[in-house]
């Protein structure tokens, strides 16, 4: 059994017997995505803490650029999120926080946004996922793209 097929399995002592033998903490599979990043999106608190506690990287992205954090958060997992929110940067965190009160759910404690939604950062991050996009890379409008919808659903 490996990482990946535990943290599937959601199997605590499994995780724990890969962690024992070695195991790398940060393979990818073919989309790109970690153990971690599994833990994550499933909305697996445990794992997630077991994982960051034994050094799995919190700030890798995957194919498209999506961190456990943001996986987390467009899943609507605020608890795994709490976790997550430490090994964020900041832009990542305001997304989390859009994606959350978009699916209705309640506040986590983050710092206040730091950036008004008719900001020249905003602006700015549109045109250059615009640019990625032209680029052939569309994961930086993929994430605006979310963020965006979310937003627009929690506008009353």
């Amino acid at each position: 059994m490996s990482l990946f097929d535990a943290v599937s399995a959601g199997d605590r002592a499994a995780v724990l017997a890969q962690l024992d033998a070695g195991a790398d903490l940060n393979p990818f599979d073919l989309e790109g995505r970690t153990p971690l990043m599994l833990a994550a999106r499933e909305g697996q608190t445990d794992l997630v803490g077991l994982l960051l506690e034994a050094g799995a990287d919190p700030i890798l992205t995957d194919s498209i650029g999506e961190t456990p954090l943001i996986m987390a958060a467009a899943h609507g997992h605020a608890e795994v999120c709490r976790l997550l929110l430490p090994h964020a940067r900041a832009d990542e965190k305001d997304l989390a926080r859009t994606l959350l009160s978009g699916l209705g759910l309640g506040h986590i404690p983050m710092d206040p946004p730091a950036v008004p939604p008719d900001s020249f950062r905003r602006k700015l991050a549109s045109a250059g996922a615009y640019v990625a996009g032209k680029l052939g890379d569309d994961g930086p409008a993929k994430r605006l793209e979310r963020a965006l919808r979310a937003e627009k659903q929690r506008k009353p």
